[in-house]
C-alpha cells in the first residue's frame, strides 16, 4: 500500500493541471491514469482566451503559445452564401493581457504538463492503473485499482475525480449524474484539407439550418478538425458511408480531403448531484458535461482545476479548513448550471437544433452586428469569464 497526500484520478487536461497546481504548492501527489502511456485523444483541444492569466501563472502559456496555434478571432462562414463573420478577439487588447485562444490537442498538453511534474519529486504518475473503487474514513481514502501486475490499493488523505463523464470515482460515490442527452450524435472528422484557403480561420463555425459544423486548426502540419452532428438513432458503424457526403457539402467541388481518424460520441448536458462527498471532490467531466459548440465543457473544467488546487493545497496544509472545499464544490456546481451548460445549449440549439429557420436567421444576424460593434463583441466574449466564478 502506497500513501500520497492526494491521488489524482484522470490525466486527461484537467487532472494534469490540478496536479501540476498541487505540486507547485508543494503537495504530495500521485496521478491514476487506466491508459498504457500518453496517447492522442479526440478531446477539446480548443483553451479560452480567459484561461490565459492561470496557464501563465502555471508557466504553461509560452510553451503552449509555441507547440499550438494562437487564434486571434473567431469565424463564422454561412455555408449558401460563402459570407465570413469575423469576432476579432483584439477588441480585448485594452483590457486583458492575452486578447487570443490557444489550441494544443491533449496529448501535446500532456507532455508538456509532464515534463513540468518531473520537475517535483513528489509526484508519482501511474499508468496503466484502472481505478476500481474509492473507501473512505476520518482519517482518509484507500483506493483501490487494477494493474498489470494485479490489485493493489493506496492510501491517500484526499481523492480528486478528474476521470471523465464515465467517472469510476463519482460511481463509487453513488452520485446521480442527471441531466439529458441531446437527439444528435457528433461526429468529429480530422482531416488533411487547406481549410484556411477557404476563409476558415483556426476557431470556426460553418452555420446552416442543415449543415452546420465545429471546425478548427488542430496543428500548423494541415491537420484540421471537422465535427458535425447527425440523428443519433442513425446505425453507428455506417457513419464512413455518410461523412463523404457531409464533407462534399462543405468543401469546393472536387476536393479530396485526406480523412486521418474519425470518432463519435453522444452529446449530453449533466451535472453531478454534488462535487464532495467528504474527502473526494470532482472536477471536469466528472462533474458536469456539456456539448462542445462552444467549448464551455473545456473552459468550465479547467477553471474548476485553477479553483480547486487554490482550495485543496490550503486545506493540505493545515491553511484552511474543510468548508473551503465546500466553498468549491458549491461554487463550481453554481457556475456550470447558471451560465457554461445555458451558454452551450443556447448555441447547440442555434446551430445543430434550428427547425426555426427564422430564429437561425435572427441568430446570424446578431453574430454580423457583434463583428460590428466592439462594445457588443466584448459583452459576448466575457461570457467566458463568468465560468471563473
Amino acid at each position: 500500500m502506497q500513501e500520497a497526500q492526494v491521488v489524482v484520478a484522470g490525466a486527461g487536461p484537467v487532472g494534469l493541471l490540478t496536479a501540476l497546481g498541487l505540486a507547485r504548492a508543494g503537495v504530495d501527489v500521485t496521478v491514476l491514469d487506466a491508459a498504457p502511456a500518453i496517447e492522442p485523444r479526440p478531446y477539446d483541444m480548443g483553451y479560452d482566451w480567459a484561461l490565459m492569466p492561470g496557464l501563465a501563472d502555471l508557466g504553461l502559456l509560452e510553451e503552449m503559445c509555441q507547440v499550438g496555434l494562437v487564434a486571434r478571432s473567431r469565424c463564422l462562414k454561412v455555408l449558401s452564401t460563402g459570407e465570413r463573420i469575423v469576432l476579432d478577439l483584439e477588441v480585448l487588447a485594452d483590457e486583458v493581457r492575452y486578447p487570443f485562444d490557444v489550441h494544443v490537442p491533449p496529448h501535446v498538453l500532456a507532455l508538456l504538463v509532464n515534463a513540468r511534474l518531473a520537475e517535483h519529486p513528489q509526484v508519482r504518475l501511474e499508468w496503466n492503473t484502472r481505478l476500481t473503487d474509492v473507501q473512505q474514513d476520518t482519517e482518509g481514502i484507500t483506493v483501490t485499482t487494477e494493474t498489470p501486475e494485479g490489485a493493489r490499493t493506496l492510501r491517500a488523505s484526499w481523492l480528486v475525480g478528474a476521470d471523465g463523464a464515465h467517472s469510476q470515482v463519482r460511481r463509487s460515490l453513488g452520485l446521480g449524474f442527471p441531466g439529458m442527452t441531446w437527439p444528435k450524435r457528433f461526429v468529429a472528422a480530422d482531416i488533411r484539407f487547406d481549410l484556411a484557403a477557404m476563409g476558415f480561420s483556426p476557431t470556426s463555425w460553418q452555420v446552416d439550418p442543415e449543415d452546420s459544423a465545429l471546425i478548427a486548426q488542430v496543428d500548423s502540419t494541415g491537420l484540421w478538425r471537422f465535427a458535425y452532428a447527425e440523428n443519433r438513432l442513425l446505425p453507428e458503424e455506417s457513419i464512413s458511408d455518410r461523412l463523404p457526403a457531409v464533407l462534399k457539402a462543405a468543401l469546393p467541388d472536387g476536393a479530396d480531403p485526406l480523412l486521418e481518424s474519425r470518432v463519435a460520441f453522444r452529446v449530453h448536458e449533466r451535472l453531478a448531484d454534488s462535487f464532495r462527498v467528504g474527502r473526494v471532490v470532482l472536477a471536469g467531466d466528472a462533474a458536469h458535461v456539456t456539448n462542445p459548440t462552444r467549448a464551455m465543457g473545456m473552459t468550465c473544467g479547467v477553471f474548476d482545476a485553477f479553483a480547486l488546487t487554490g482550495a485543496l493545497a490550503a486545506v493540505v496544509h493545515g491553511e484552511a479548513d474543510h468548508i473551503a472545499l465546500d466553498r468549491y464544490a458549491q461554487g463550481r456546481r453554481r457556475v456550470f448550471q447558471e451560465s457554461a451548460s445555458p451558454l452551450s445549449a443556447q448555441t447547440m440549439r442555434l446551430l445543430f437544433h434550428s427547425e426555426n429557420v427564422a430564429r437561425f436567421n435572427d441568430g446570424i444576424e446578431h453574430c454580423r452586428r457583434m463583428a460590428a460593434d466592439p462594445d457588443l463583441l466584448r459583452d459576448h466574449l466575457r461570457d467566458s469569464e463568468e465560468l471563473r466564478g
